[in-house]
Protein backbone atom coordinates (compact mmCIF):
# COMPACT_ATOMS: atom_id res chain seq x y z
CA UNK A 1 0.00 0.00 0.00
CA UNK A 2 2.92 2.37 0.49
CA UNK A 3 3.67 2.26 -3.21
CA UNK A 4 0.03 3.02 -3.99
CA UNK A 5 0.01 6.10 -1.80
CA UNK A 6 3.22 7.33 -3.40
CA UNK A 7 1.65 6.99 -6.86
CA UNK A 8 -1.35 9.06 -5.79
CA UNK A 9 0.92 11.84 -4.54
CA UNK A 10 2.74 11.89 -7.90
CA UNK A 11 -0.54 12.27 -9.79
CA UNK A 12 -1.47 15.30 -7.69
CA UNK A 13 1.47 17.53 -8.55
CA UNK A 14 -0.05 19.99 -11.07
CA UNK A 15 -3.26 21.87 -10.17
CA UNK A 16 -5.88 22.02 -12.94
CA UNK A 17 -9.38 23.49 -12.78
CA UNK A 18 -12.17 22.68 -15.21
CA UNK A 19 -11.94 26.18 -16.70
CA UNK A 20 -8.21 25.75 -17.26
CA UNK A 21 -8.76 22.38 -18.90
CA UNK A 22 -11.29 23.92 -21.29
CA UNK A 23 -8.93 26.82 -22.07
CA UNK A 24 -6.07 24.42 -22.80
CA UNK A 25 -8.24 22.36 -25.13
CA UNK A 26 -9.44 25.45 -27.01
CA UNK A 27 -5.87 26.69 -27.41
CA UNK A 28 -4.16 23.41 -28.30
CA UNK A 29 -6.68 20.94 -29.71
CA UNK A 30 -5.64 19.82 -33.20
CA UNK A 31 -9.18 19.46 -34.55
CA UNK A 32 -9.94 23.07 -33.61
CA UNK A 33 -6.78 24.25 -35.39
CA UNK A 34 -7.81 22.41 -38.56
CA UNK A 35 -11.33 23.88 -38.38
CA UNK A 36 -9.91 27.40 -38.01
CA UNK A 37 -7.76 26.85 -41.10
CA UNK A 38 -10.91 25.92 -43.04
CA UNK A 39 -12.46 29.20 -41.88
CA UNK A 40 -9.41 31.12 -43.15
CA UNK A 41 -9.77 29.48 -46.56
CA UNK A 42 -13.45 30.44 -46.72
CA UNK A 43 -12.59 34.02 -45.71
CA UNK A 44 -10.00 34.23 -48.49
CA UNK A 45 -12.52 32.95 -51.03
CA UNK A 46 -15.22 35.42 -49.98
CA UNK A 47 -14.29 38.08 -52.50
CA UNK A 48 -15.84 39.65 -55.58
CA UNK A 49 -12.76 38.45 -57.41
CA UNK A 50 -14.07 34.87 -57.05
CA UNK A 51 -17.19 35.80 -59.04
CA UNK A 52 -17.66 37.14 -62.58
CA UNK A 53 -18.36 40.66 -61.30
CA UNK A 54 -14.88 42.10 -61.84
CA UNK A 55 -13.09 42.49 -65.18
CA UNK A 56 -9.99 40.53 -66.09
CA UNK A 57 -7.00 42.40 -67.48
CA UNK A 58 -4.13 40.74 -69.25
CA UNK A 59 -0.83 41.75 -70.82
CA UNK A 60 0.93 39.92 -73.63
CA UNK A 61 4.26 40.27 -75.41
CA UNK A 62 6.37 38.42 -77.93
CA UNK A 63 9.73 38.82 -79.65
CA UNK A 64 10.11 36.96 -82.95
CA UNK A 65 13.24 36.22 -85.01
CA UNK A 66 13.04 34.50 -88.39
CA UNK A 67 15.81 33.66 -90.87
CA UNK A 68 15.13 32.12 -94.29
CA UNK A 69 18.20 31.47 -96.45
CA UNK A 70 17.06 31.42 -100.14
CA UNK A 71 20.51 32.08 -101.61
CA UNK A 72 20.90 28.48 -102.83
CA UNK A 73 17.31 28.09 -103.97
CA UNK A 74 17.15 28.43 -107.80
CA UNK A 75 13.39 28.73 -107.75
CA UNK A 76 13.32 31.64 -105.29
CA UNK A 77 12.33 35.08 -106.56
CA UNK A 78 14.81 36.71 -104.19
CA UNK A 79 17.97 34.68 -103.82
CA UNK A 80 19.11 36.21 -100.56
CA UNK A 81 19.11 35.48 -96.86
CA UNK A 82 15.80 36.84 -95.55
CA UNK A 83 15.92 38.12 -91.95
CA UNK A 84 12.94 39.46 -90.04
CA UNK A 85 12.62 40.62 -86.46
CA UNK A 86 9.47 41.66 -84.69
CA UNK A 87 8.20 42.81 -81.32
CA UNK A 88 4.55 42.48 -80.31
CA UNK A 89 2.87 43.60 -77.13
CA UNK A 90 -0.64 44.32 -76.08
CA UNK A 91 -3.24 44.58 -73.33
CA UNK A 92 -6.75 43.19 -73.09
CA UNK A 93 -9.79 43.66 -70.86
CA UNK A 94 -12.76 41.31 -70.55
CA UNK A 95 -15.76 42.11 -68.39
CA UNK A 96 -19.02 40.29 -67.91
CA UNK A 97 -21.43 43.15 -67.33
CA UNK A 98 -24.57 41.05 -66.79
CA UNK A 99 -25.05 37.31 -66.32
CA UNK A 100 -28.59 37.06 -65.03
CA UNK A 101 -27.56 38.24 -61.53
CA UNK A 102 -25.49 35.09 -61.16
CA UNK A 103 -22.49 37.08 -59.92
CA UNK A 104 -24.52 38.42 -56.99
CA UNK A 105 -25.76 34.93 -56.17
CA UNK A 106 -22.17 33.71 -56.29
CA UNK A 107 -21.03 36.43 -53.88
CA UNK A 108 -23.85 35.61 -51.48
CA UNK A 109 -22.94 31.95 -51.78
CA UNK A 110 -19.33 32.73 -50.81
CA UNK A 111 -20.57 34.68 -47.78
CA UNK A 112 -22.72 31.72 -46.74
CA UNK A 113 -19.83 29.30 -47.26
CA UNK A 114 -17.74 31.43 -44.92
CA UNK A 115 -20.59 31.39 -42.40
CA UNK A 116 -20.89 27.64 -42.87
CA UNK A 117 -17.17 27.18 -42.14
CA UNK A 118 -17.50 29.29 -39.03
CA UNK A 119 -20.51 27.22 -37.96
CA UNK A 120 -18.61 23.99 -38.53
CA UNK A 121 -15.69 25.38 -36.52
CA UNK A 122 -18.09 26.32 -33.72
CA UNK A 123 -19.45 22.78 -33.78
CA UNK A 124 -15.92 21.40 -33.46
CA UNK A 125 -15.29 23.76 -30.55
CA UNK A 126 -18.59 22.72 -28.96
CA UNK A 127 -17.79 19.02 -29.28
CA UNK A 128 -14.29 19.60 -27.93
CA UNK A 129 -15.57 21.54 -24.93
CA UNK A 130 -18.14 18.84 -24.19
CA UNK A 131 -15.49 16.17 -24.56
CA UNK A 132 -12.99 17.83 -22.22
CA UNK A 133 -15.72 18.58 -19.64
CA UNK A 134 -16.84 14.94 -19.63
CA UNK A 135 -13.21 13.75 -19.56
CA UNK A 136 -12.52 16.02 -16.59
CA UNK A 137 -15.59 14.74 -14.73
CA UNK A 138 -14.63 11.14 -15.53
CA UNK A 139 -11.17 11.69 -14.05
CA UNK A 140 -12.80 13.15 -10.95
CA UNK A 141 -15.12 10.14 -10.73
CA UNK A 142 -12.23 7.68 -10.94
CA UNK A 143 -10.33 9.64 -8.29
CA UNK A 144 -13.30 9.68 -5.91
CA UNK A 145 -13.77 5.95 -6.37
CA UNK A 146 -10.11 5.50 -5.50
CA UNK A 147 -10.62 7.57 -2.34
CA UNK A 148 -13.60 5.41 -1.30
CA UNK A 149 -11.59 2.23 -1.74
CA UNK A 150 -8.73 3.73 0.24
CA UNK A 151 -11.17 4.65 3.01
CA UNK A 152 -12.58 1.11 3.14
CA UNK A 153 -9.09 -0.43 3.15
CA UNK A 154 -8.09 1.87 6.02
CA UNK A 155 -11.16 0.76 8.01
CA UNK A 156 -10.33 -2.89 7.37
CA UNK A 157 -6.72 -2.34 8.44
CA UNK A 158 -7.90 -0.72 11.65
CA UNK A 159 -10.21 -3.65 12.35
CA UNK A 160 -7.41 -6.11 11.53
CA UNK A 161 -5.03 -4.37 13.92
CA UNK A 162 -7.74 -4.39 16.58
CA UNK A 163 -8.38 -8.12 16.09
CA UNK A 164 -4.66 -8.90 16.24
CA UNK A 165 -4.50 -7.21 19.62
CA UNK A 166 -7.52 -9.23 20.79
CA UNK A 167 -5.88 -12.42 19.51
CA UNK A 168 -2.83 -11.72 21.61
CA UNK A 169 -5.18 -11.41 24.57
CA UNK A 170 -6.90 -14.69 23.63
CA UNK A 171 -10.22 -12.97 22.73
CA UNK A 172 -10.13 -13.46 18.93
CA UNK A 173 -9.65 -16.42 16.63
CA UNK A 174 -7.45 -16.85 13.57
CA UNK A 175 -10.60 -17.35 11.50
CA UNK A 176 -11.84 -13.84 12.36
CA UNK A 177 -8.45 -12.32 11.51
CA UNK A 178 -8.44 -14.11 8.16
CA UNK A 179 -11.81 -12.53 7.34
CA UNK A 180 -10.36 -9.03 7.61
CA UNK A 181 -7.12 -10.02 5.88
CA UNK A 182 -9.07 -11.43 2.93
CA UNK A 183 -11.19 -8.28 2.79
CA UNK A 184 -8.04 -6.14 2.60
CA UNK A 185 -6.66 -8.31 -0.21
CA UNK A 186 -9.91 -8.07 -2.21
CA UNK A 187 -10.20 -4.32 -1.73
CA UNK A 188 -6.52 -3.80 -2.54
CA UNK A 189 -6.95 -5.65 -5.84
CA UNK A 190 -9.88 -3.39 -6.67
CA UNK A 191 -7.73 -0.42 -5.64
CA UNK A 192 -5.05 -1.35 -8.18
CA UNK A 193 -7.62 -1.75 -10.95
CA UNK A 194 -9.19 1.55 -9.98
CA UNK A 195 -5.83 3.28 -10.14
CA UNK A 196 -5.41 2.00 -13.69
CA UNK A 197 -8.85 3.44 -14.53
CA UNK A 198 -7.75 6.79 -13.07
CA UNK A 199 -4.53 6.79 -15.11
CA UNK A 200 -6.48 6.03 -18.30
CA UNK A 201 -8.94 8.84 -17.52
CA UNK A 202 -6.04 11.26 -17.05
CA UNK A 203 -4.54 10.25 -20.39
CA UNK A 204 -7.88 10.82 -22.11
CA UNK A 205 -8.07 14.29 -20.54
CA UNK A 206 -4.53 15.08 -21.73
CA UNK A 207 -5.50 13.96 -25.22
CA UNK A 208 -8.24 16.58 -25.40
CA UNK A 209 -5.85 19.27 -24.15
CA UNK A 210 -3.05 18.15 -26.53
CA UNK A 211 -0.78 17.74 -23.50
CA UNK A 212 1.78 15.02 -22.90
CA UNK A 213 -0.25 11.90 -22.16
CA UNK A 214 1.60 11.17 -18.92
CA UNK A 215 1.22 14.68 -17.47
CA UNK A 216 -0.25 14.42 -13.97
CA UNK A 217 -2.87 16.83 -12.64
CA UNK A 218 -4.44 17.72 -9.33
CA UNK A 219 -8.06 18.31 -10.34
CA UNK A 220 -9.22 21.28 -8.25
CA UNK A 221 -12.83 21.59 -9.45
CA UNK A 222 -15.24 19.67 -7.24
CA UNK A 223 -18.14 17.56 -8.45
CA UNK A 224 -21.24 19.51 -7.40
CA UNK A 225 -24.78 18.70 -8.46
CA UNK A 226 -25.80 21.51 -10.87
CA UNK A 227 -29.01 23.47 -10.52
CA UNK A 228 -31.27 23.88 -13.55
CA UNK A 229 -33.44 26.95 -13.01
CA UNK A 230 -35.30 26.73 -16.33
CA UNK A 231 -38.46 25.05 -17.49
CA UNK A 232 -38.67 22.98 -20.65
CA UNK A 233 -40.43 25.71 -22.69
CA UNK A 234 -37.76 28.34 -22.00
CA UNK A 235 -34.96 25.90 -22.77
CA UNK A 236 -36.58 24.98 -26.10
CA UNK A 237 -36.65 28.69 -26.98
CA UNK A 238 -32.90 28.87 -26.37
CA UNK A 239 -32.33 25.71 -28.39
CA UNK A 240 -34.14 27.11 -31.44
CA UNK A 241 -32.07 30.30 -31.32
CA UNK A 242 -28.66 29.00 -30.24
CA UNK A 243 -28.32 25.31 -31.07
CA UNK A 244 -25.27 25.13 -33.34
CA UNK A 245 -26.44 22.15 -35.39
CA UNK A 246 -29.75 23.86 -36.17
CA UNK A 247 -27.97 27.11 -37.07
CA UNK A 248 -25.68 25.21 -39.42
CA UNK A 249 -28.70 23.58 -41.08
CA UNK A 250 -30.24 27.02 -41.63
CA UNK A 251 -27.09 28.08 -43.47
CA UNK A 252 -27.36 24.96 -45.63
CA UNK A 253 -30.92 25.97 -46.51
CA UNK A 254 -29.77 29.45 -47.53
CA UNK A 255 -27.04 27.90 -49.68
CA UNK A 256 -29.71 25.84 -51.46
CA UNK A 257 -31.56 29.09 -52.22
CA UNK A 258 -28.43 30.56 -53.80
CA UNK A 259 -27.95 27.40 -55.87
CA UNK A 260 -31.44 28.00 -57.24
CA UNK A 261 -30.60 31.60 -58.10
CA UNK A 262 -27.45 30.48 -59.89
CA UNK A 263 -29.43 27.91 -61.87
CA UNK A 264 -32.03 30.53 -62.89
CA UNK A 265 -29.25 32.85 -64.06
CA UNK A 266 -28.79 30.50 -67.01
CA UNK A 267 -32.18 31.66 -68.38
CA UNK A 268 -30.88 35.22 -68.94
CA UNK A 269 -28.58 36.61 -71.62
CA UNK A 270 -24.94 37.34 -70.85
CA UNK A 271 -23.68 40.79 -71.77
CA UNK A 272 -19.97 41.30 -71.95
CA UNK A 273 -17.47 43.93 -72.92
CA UNK A 274 -14.02 43.30 -74.36
CA UNK A 275 -11.33 45.88 -75.15
CA UNK A 276 -7.71 45.67 -76.11
CA UNK A 277 -4.72 47.19 -77.83
CA UNK A 278 -1.92 45.49 -79.75
CA UNK A 279 1.23 47.12 -81.04
CA UNK A 280 3.76 45.38 -83.29
CA UNK A 281 7.07 46.58 -84.68
CA UNK A 282 9.10 44.63 -87.25
CA UNK A 283 12.33 44.83 -89.24
CA UNK A 284 12.93 43.09 -92.59
CA UNK A 285 16.24 42.62 -94.37
CA UNK A 286 17.02 40.82 -97.63
CA UNK A 287 20.49 41.48 -98.89
CA UNK A 288 20.78 45.21 -99.44
CA UNK A 289 17.05 45.70 -98.99
CA UNK A 290 15.98 46.73 -95.47
CA UNK A 291 12.81 48.18 -94.02
CA UNK A 292 10.92 48.79 -90.76
CA UNK A 293 7.18 48.48 -90.07
CA UNK A 294 4.77 49.30 -87.28
CA UNK A 295 1.16 48.28 -86.71
CA UNK A 296 -1.23 49.50 -83.99
CA UNK A 297 -4.56 47.77 -83.42
CA UNK A 298 -7.15 48.56 -80.74
CA UNK A 299 -10.73 47.55 -80.24
CA UNK A 300 -13.71 47.80 -77.91
CA UNK A 301 -16.62 45.36 -78.38
CA UNK A 302 -19.88 44.55 -76.66
CA UNK A 303 -21.13 40.97 -76.82
CA UNK A 304 -24.48 39.39 -76.09
CA UNK A 305 -24.89 35.66 -75.70
CA UNK A 306 -28.22 34.01 -75.11
CA UNK A 307 -28.64 30.28 -74.80
CA UNK A 308 -31.70 29.30 -76.85
CA UNK A 309 -31.37 25.55 -76.41
CA UNK A 310 -28.87 23.30 -74.67
CA UNK A 311 -30.80 20.06 -74.48
CA UNK A 312 -32.79 21.16 -71.45
CA UNK A 313 -29.75 21.32 -69.15
CA UNK A 314 -30.70 24.71 -67.72
CA UNK A 315 -34.28 23.71 -66.92
CA UNK A 316 -33.14 20.44 -65.38
CA UNK A 317 -30.61 22.35 -63.28
CA UNK A 318 -33.42 24.64 -62.06
CA UNK A 319 -35.66 21.67 -61.25
CA UNK A 320 -32.85 19.96 -59.34
CA UNK A 321 -32.12 23.16 -57.44
CA UNK A 322 -35.82 23.40 -56.49
CA UNK A 323 -35.66 19.82 -55.19
CA UNK A 324 -32.50 20.53 -53.18
CA UNK A 325 -34.15 23.60 -51.69
CA UNK A 326 -37.15 21.50 -50.63
CA UNK A 327 -34.77 18.88 -49.22
CA UNK A 328 -33.02 21.56 -47.16
CA UNK A 329 -36.38 22.72 -45.78
CA UNK A 330 -37.35 19.15 -44.89
CA UNK A 331 -33.96 18.64 -43.23
CA UNK A 332 -34.56 21.69 -41.04
CA UNK A 333 -37.97 20.39 -39.96
CA UNK A 334 -36.54 16.93 -39.35
CA UNK A 335 -33.62 18.25 -37.33
CA UNK A 336 -35.94 20.49 -35.33
CA UNK A 337 -38.18 17.55 -34.42
CA UNK A 338 -35.26 15.30 -33.54
CA UNK A 339 -33.61 18.04 -31.47
CA UNK A 340 -36.85 18.73 -29.61
CA UNK A 341 -37.22 15.02 -28.91
CA UNK A 342 -33.62 14.81 -27.69
CA UNK A 343 -34.19 17.87 -25.49
CA UNK A 344 -37.32 16.42 -23.89
CA UNK A 345 -35.63 13.08 -23.27
CA UNK A 346 -32.52 14.73 -21.86
CA UNK A 347 -34.54 17.10 -19.67
CA UNK A 348 -36.63 14.26 -18.24
CA UNK A 349 -33.51 12.18 -17.73
CA UNK A 350 -31.87 15.07 -15.88
CA UNK A 351 -34.84 15.43 -13.52
CA UNK A 352 -34.84 11.68 -12.81
CA UNK A 353 -31.08 11.56 -12.30
CA UNK A 354 -31.23 14.53 -9.92
CA UNK A 355 -33.74 12.64 -7.75
CA UNK A 356 -31.65 9.47 -7.98
CA UNK A 357 -28.55 11.34 -6.87
CA UNK A 358 -30.35 12.78 -3.85
CA UNK A 359 -31.49 9.29 -2.87
CA UNK A 360 -28.04 7.76 -3.33
CA UNK A 361 -26.45 10.56 -1.32
CA UNK A 362 -28.94 9.93 1.48
CA UNK A 363 -28.25 6.20 1.25
CA UNK A 364 -24.51 6.79 1.67
CA UNK A 365 -25.14 8.92 4.76
CA UNK A 366 -27.31 6.19 6.27
CA UNK A 367 -24.84 3.41 5.50
CA UNK A 368 -21.92 5.47 6.81
CA UNK A 369 -23.79 5.85 10.10
CA UNK A 370 -24.61 2.13 10.01
CA UNK A 371 -20.94 1.34 9.44
CA UNK A 372 -19.90 3.46 12.44
CA UNK A 373 -22.50 1.72 14.60
CA UNK A 374 -21.41 -1.67 13.27
CA UNK A 375 -17.79 -0.91 14.15
CA UNK A 376 -18.82 -0.12 17.71
CA UNK A 377 -20.97 -3.24 17.98
CA UNK A 378 -18.22 -5.38 16.50
CA UNK A 379 -15.77 -4.06 19.06
CA UNK A 380 -18.26 -4.92 21.78
CA UNK A 381 -18.74 -8.43 20.38
CA UNK A 382 -22.42 -7.89 19.48
CA UNK A 383 -21.98 -8.70 15.74
CA UNK A 384 -19.57 -10.99 13.91
CA UNK A 385 -16.89 -10.15 11.39
CA UNK A 386 -19.24 -11.44 8.65
CA UNK A 387 -21.92 -8.93 9.66
CA UNK A 388 -19.41 -6.09 9.78
CA UNK A 389 -17.99 -6.97 6.34
CA UNK A 390 -21.51 -7.15 4.89
CA UNK A 391 -22.26 -3.62 6.08
CA UNK A 392 -18.85 -2.46 4.87
CA UNK A 393 -19.50 -3.85 1.37
CA UNK A 394 -22.94 -2.24 1.34
CA UNK A 395 -21.35 1.12 2.19
CA UNK A 396 -18.72 0.64 -0.53
CA UNK A 397 -21.35 -0.16 -3.17
CA UNK A 398 -23.53 2.76 -2.10
CA UNK A 399 -20.60 5.17 -2.24
CA UNK A 400 -19.70 3.95 -5.72
CA UNK A 401 -23.33 4.28 -6.80
CA UNK A 402 -23.47 7.85 -5.49
CA UNK A 403 -20.35 8.76 -7.48
CA UNK A 404 -21.76 7.20 -10.64
CA UNK A 405 -25.12 8.97 -10.18
CA UNK A 406 -23.27 12.28 -9.81
CA UNK A 407 -21.31 11.54 -12.99
CA UNK A 408 -24.53 10.72 -14.87
CA UNK A 409 -26.13 13.92 -13.61
CA UNK A 410 -23.18 16.07 -14.69
CA UNK A 411 -23.03 14.35 -18.08
CA UNK A 412 -26.73 14.95 -18.73
CA UNK A 413 -26.46 18.56 -17.57
CA UNK A 414 -23.53 19.12 -19.94
CA UNK A 415 -25.61 17.71 -22.79
CA UNK A 416 -28.45 20.10 -21.91
CA UNK A 417 -26.04 23.03 -22.02
CA UNK A 418 -24.78 21.83 -25.41
CA UNK A 419 -28.33 21.61 -26.80
CA UNK A 420 -28.93 25.19 -25.67
CA UNK A 421 -25.79 26.33 -27.46
CA UNK A 422 -24.28 27.31 -24.13
CA UNK A 423 -20.97 25.46 -24.30
CA UNK A 424 -19.47 27.75 -26.95
CA UNK A 425 -21.23 30.86 -25.65
CA UNK A 426 -20.19 30.38 -22.04
CA UNK A 427 -16.69 29.08 -22.62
Amino acid sequence: MAALCIQIDVLAQNPLSLEEAVSKSLANNFQIELAQMQVEIAENNNSWGQTNALPTIGLSGAYNNNVSDQSQNPTAFIKEKLISNGVQYGASLNWTMFDGFGMFASKRQLELLEEQSEGNASLVVENTVQGVVLAYYNALVQHEKLDVLEEVITLSRDRLAYMQVKQEMGAATTFEILQFDNAIIADSSNFLLQQLALNNAMRNLNLFMAEDLETAWDLTTSMVAPELNYDLASIWGEVKNNNQAMRNQMVNSLLAEQDLRLAKAGMFPVIGFAAGINDSQSTFRAGELEGDGKTLNYFGNFTLNFNLFNGGKTRRAIQNAHIREEMATISIDDLSKRTESELRNTFNLYEAQRDIYEMTAKNVQNLKLSLDIAAERFNNGVISSFDYRSIQVAYLNAAMQRIESMNNLLSTHTNLVRLRGGLVKVN
